[in-house]
Protein backbone atom coordinates (compact mmCIF):
# COMPACT_ATOMS: atom_id res chain seq x y z
CA UNK A 1 0.00 0.00 0.00
CA UNK A 2 2.55 2.50 0.74
CA UNK A 3 4.29 1.59 -2.24
CA UNK A 4 0.60 2.45 -4.18
CA UNK A 5 0.55 5.66 -2.24
CA UNK A 6 4.04 7.17 -3.16
CA UNK A 7 3.76 5.89 -6.79
CA UNK A 8 0.26 8.09 -7.13
CA UNK A 9 2.27 10.81 -5.33
CA UNK A 10 5.21 10.68 -8.11
CA UNK A 11 2.67 9.78 -11.38
CA UNK A 12 -0.25 12.08 -10.22
CA UNK A 13 0.91 15.12 -10.16
CA UNK A 14 3.24 14.61 -13.00
CA UNK A 15 0.28 12.77 -15.73
CA UNK A 16 -1.86 16.04 -14.52
CA UNK A 17 0.77 18.30 -15.43
CA UNK A 18 1.49 16.41 -18.74
CA UNK A 19 -2.43 16.33 -19.80
CA UNK A 20 -3.37 19.45 -18.97
CA UNK A 21 -0.39 21.57 -20.58
CA UNK A 22 -0.96 19.32 -23.90
CA UNK A 23 -4.65 20.14 -23.65
CA UNK A 24 -4.27 24.26 -23.08
CA UNK A 25 -1.50 23.92 -26.17
CA UNK A 26 -3.87 22.16 -28.10
CA UNK A 27 -6.57 24.58 -27.19
CA UNK A 28 -4.49 27.61 -28.23
CA UNK A 29 -3.21 26.14 -31.77
CA UNK A 30 -6.57 25.31 -32.68
CA UNK A 31 -8.16 28.78 -31.84
CA UNK A 32 -5.32 30.29 -33.24
CA UNK A 33 -6.21 28.21 -36.50
CA UNK A 34 -9.45 29.71 -36.51
CA UNK A 35 -8.69 33.07 -36.16
CA UNK A 36 -6.55 33.15 -38.90
CA UNK A 37 -9.22 30.71 -41.50
CA UNK A 38 -11.81 31.73 -40.27
CA UNK A 39 -14.13 34.80 -41.08
CA UNK A 40 -17.36 36.49 -40.28
CA UNK A 41 -18.80 37.86 -43.28
CA UNK A 42 -22.49 39.56 -44.08
CA UNK A 43 -24.63 37.79 -46.29
CA UNK A 44 -27.65 39.03 -47.91
CA UNK A 45 -30.54 37.04 -48.36
CA UNK A 46 -31.48 36.64 -52.15
CA UNK A 47 -35.00 35.14 -51.26
CA UNK A 48 -37.32 35.10 -47.80
CA UNK A 49 -36.38 32.64 -45.10
CA UNK A 50 -39.55 30.55 -45.09
CA UNK A 51 -41.37 28.73 -47.89
CA UNK A 52 -44.43 27.28 -45.96
CA UNK A 53 -47.74 25.68 -47.33
CA UNK A 54 -50.57 28.12 -47.68
CA UNK A 55 -52.60 28.37 -44.53
CA UNK A 56 -54.89 25.99 -43.37
CA UNK A 57 -53.28 23.15 -44.63
CA UNK A 58 -51.92 20.66 -41.84
CA UNK A 59 -48.10 21.18 -41.05
CA UNK A 60 -46.06 21.21 -37.73
CA UNK A 61 -45.44 24.46 -36.41
CA UNK A 62 -42.55 26.47 -38.58
CA UNK A 63 -38.80 26.01 -37.94
CA UNK A 64 -36.95 28.34 -36.46
CA UNK A 65 -34.45 28.50 -39.18
CA UNK A 66 -35.06 27.68 -42.76
CA UNK A 67 -32.18 27.37 -46.15
CA UNK A 68 -32.22 30.42 -48.00
CA UNK A 69 -30.78 31.86 -51.25
CA UNK A 70 -28.01 34.55 -50.25
CA UNK A 71 -24.65 36.08 -51.49
CA UNK A 72 -21.77 37.35 -49.94
CA UNK A 73 -18.25 38.45 -50.24
CA UNK A 74 -15.33 36.49 -49.49
CA UNK A 75 -12.37 37.26 -47.60
CA UNK A 76 -10.65 36.93 -51.33
CA UNK A 77 -12.95 39.83 -52.78
CA UNK A 78 -14.81 36.87 -54.76
CA UNK A 79 -18.46 37.00 -54.54
CA UNK A 80 -20.14 33.79 -53.86
CA UNK A 81 -23.47 32.26 -53.36
CA UNK A 82 -25.46 29.62 -51.59
CA UNK A 83 -27.88 28.51 -49.50
CA UNK A 84 -27.60 29.46 -46.05
CA UNK A 85 -29.44 28.79 -42.77
CA UNK A 86 -31.71 32.10 -42.18
CA UNK A 87 -34.62 33.30 -39.84
CA UNK A 88 -37.30 31.52 -41.01
CA UNK A 89 -39.33 34.81 -40.83
CA UNK A 90 -36.27 37.02 -42.38
CA UNK A 91 -37.10 38.67 -45.84
CA UNK A 92 -34.92 39.26 -48.89
CA UNK A 93 -32.27 41.82 -48.73
CA UNK A 94 -31.91 41.46 -44.74
CA UNK A 95 -28.18 40.83 -43.99
CA UNK A 96 -27.00 37.77 -41.77
CA UNK A 97 -23.94 36.97 -40.19
CA UNK A 98 -22.22 33.81 -41.42
CA UNK A 99 -18.70 32.42 -41.15
CA UNK A 100 -16.52 31.44 -43.82
CA UNK A 101 -12.97 29.99 -44.69
CA UNK A 102 -10.27 31.13 -46.56
CA UNK A 103 -12.09 30.42 -50.10
CA UNK A 104 -15.06 31.97 -48.78
CA UNK A 105 -17.29 28.76 -48.36
CA UNK A 106 -19.50 28.82 -45.28
CA UNK A 107 -18.19 27.01 -42.05
CA UNK A 108 -19.46 26.46 -38.71
CA UNK A 109 -18.77 29.32 -36.23
CA UNK A 110 -15.49 28.85 -34.30
CA UNK A 111 -16.00 27.09 -30.92
CA UNK A 112 -15.99 28.64 -28.18
CA UNK A 113 -13.00 27.56 -25.84
CA UNK A 114 -11.90 28.18 -22.32
CA UNK A 115 -8.11 26.35 -22.33
CA UNK A 116 -7.70 26.76 -18.60
CA UNK A 117 -10.94 25.09 -17.77
CA UNK A 118 -10.46 22.25 -20.06
CA UNK A 119 -6.47 21.74 -19.03
CA UNK A 120 -8.12 21.74 -15.32
CA UNK A 121 -10.75 19.11 -15.92
CA UNK A 122 -8.03 16.48 -18.37
CA UNK A 123 -5.66 17.33 -15.24
CA UNK A 124 -8.47 16.24 -13.07
CA UNK A 125 -9.27 13.33 -15.35
CA UNK A 126 -5.65 12.25 -15.69
CA UNK A 127 -5.12 11.99 -11.57
CA UNK A 128 -8.25 10.00 -11.64
CA UNK A 129 -7.42 7.62 -14.16
CA UNK A 130 -4.11 7.39 -12.84
CA UNK A 131 -5.37 6.31 -9.12
CA UNK A 132 -8.16 3.90 -10.86
CA UNK A 133 -4.82 2.31 -12.47
CA UNK A 134 -3.09 2.00 -9.39
CA UNK A 135 -6.35 0.55 -7.57
CA UNK A 136 -6.83 -1.79 -10.17
CA UNK A 137 -3.54 -2.88 -9.70
CA UNK A 138 -3.76 -3.24 -6.12
CA UNK A 139 -7.49 -5.20 -6.40
CA UNK A 140 -5.12 -7.76 -8.83
CA UNK A 141 -2.27 -8.18 -6.25
CA UNK A 142 -4.83 -8.33 -3.03
CA UNK A 143 -7.10 -11.11 -5.61
CA UNK A 144 -3.64 -13.07 -6.36
CA UNK A 145 -2.69 -13.48 -2.40
CA UNK A 146 -5.70 -14.23 -1.56
CA UNK A 147 -5.84 -16.99 -3.64
CA UNK A 148 -2.45 -17.63 -2.29
CA UNK A 149 -3.38 -17.92 0.79
CA UNK A 150 -6.75 -20.21 0.42
CA UNK A 151 -4.63 -22.46 -1.26
CA UNK A 152 -2.05 -22.81 1.63
CA UNK A 153 -5.21 -22.54 3.98
CA UNK A 154 -6.73 -25.76 2.09
CA UNK A 155 -3.09 -27.67 2.15
CA UNK A 156 -3.08 -27.25 5.93
CA UNK A 157 -6.67 -28.25 6.14
CA UNK A 158 -5.87 -31.47 4.09
CA UNK A 159 -3.44 -32.52 6.72
CA UNK A 160 -5.56 -31.06 9.96
CA UNK A 161 -8.82 -32.23 8.93
CA UNK A 162 -8.48 -36.32 9.06
CA UNK A 163 -6.67 -35.84 13.19
CA UNK A 164 -9.43 -33.25 14.16
CA UNK A 165 -12.35 -35.41 12.86
CA UNK A 166 -10.76 -39.07 12.88
CA UNK A 167 -11.02 -40.00 9.20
Amino acid sequence: MLMLVLTMLMAGPWAAWWAARTTYRNDLRATAWEQAHRFPVDAVLLDDGSAWPAAGENVSPPPVQALTPARWTGPDGATHTAMIFAGADQRSGAKVRIWVDDQGTVVARPGLRNPSANATLIAVVAVGGVAAGLLGLRGMVVWRLNRRRMRAWQQDWLSVEPRWSHR
